[in-house]
């Protein structure tokens, strides 16, 4: 396994997820109905078969892993050295084998290209400009082969009216109790489409409660939007678009959709 580094990174910001632990058992989902239908698209959509899968902004790794486990070949991508060395530790105890690159997804660059690329839960909200998504649409672009799959998600507000949502749930591990709220939409700029995202932790492990809090800004991408920017990138074909992970949920046949999941390949 291998980890690199890339050089023009900035300094760690509070911007980075500081508690990889805590937001792994968090976010510890039942994830398979959405890598069966990566699957499915690598199957359907990709002009070869695919191997070699980059997960961009993997997180703590929840698509990598399961990914792994049925037989593809995982690079992960992500701005935080926590998430890296966590994964990479993971990874280890588990005998798996990953290349894995801190980097940015704006500007990162791959020593050989995938077949596939994915980029889950909302992570492009971070692109906060049209800039900087052409540019990641860019830098994916060269890290695929011609005929490769680039697949993400993107959330979608129902409503500029009063948008903010809020969950919270618990998950437990052991010994370990972590209570998770997350609040987004809040603060919305109706002309940047920026909005404000808050992550709260309460962690109780053996007894001791620590408390953790994370914000940051997101940028919400509406559909036609997106498809002029993919457009304007020129890198890409636009494949097919879904408001949930099942095939027949085609997002032009939603009514109300809280998010889309998009399916773009590489131009030959």
């Amino acid at each position: 396994m291998s980890t690199e580094h890339d050089p023009g990174r900035p300094p760690r910001s509070a911007k980075e997820y500081s508690a990889p632990r805590y937001y792994e058992v968090a976010f510890d989902l039942n994830r398979k109905a959405e890598v069966d239908f990566l699957e499915h698209c690598f199957k359907r959509y990709s002009r070869h078969h695919v191997r070699r899968v980059l997960d961009i902004a993997c997180g703590t790794g929840p698509h990598l892993f399961r990914l792994a486990r049925r037989g593809y070949r995982m690079v992960g991508l992500d701005l935080s050295r926590d998430n890296i060395a966590f994964i990479h530790d993971r990874a280890a105890a588990l005998g798996l084998d990953f290349r894995l690159h801190v980097a940015n997804m704006t500007r990162f660059t791959l020593p050989a290209p995938v077949d596939a690329a994915i980029c889950m839960q909302d992570s492009q909200g971070h692109l906060l400009t049209n800039e900087q998504i052409l540019s990641h649409l860019g830098a994916v672009a060269r890290a695929l082969k011609p005929g490769g799959l680039y697949i993400f998600d993107r959330f979608i507000p129902s409503s500029w009216i009063n948008p903010a949502r809020r969950w919270s749930w618990t998950r437990r591990r052991g010994r370990l109790t972590v209570r998770a709220t997350f609040a987004a939409l809040e603060a919305v700029n109706p002309v940047t489409q920026v909005f404000r995202e808050d992550m709260d932790f309460e962690v109780v492990e053996n007894g001791a409660m620590r408390r953790y809090h994370q914000q940051h800004l997101s940028r919400m991408v509406f559909p036609q939007e997106l498809k002029a920017l993919v457009a304007l990138a020129g890198e890409f074909e636009f494949v097919q678009w879904f408001y949930g992970f099942k095939p027949h949920q085609v997002l032009d046949r939603a009514k109300h959709p809280l998010m889309m999941i998009v399916v773009l390949r590489k131009s030959a």
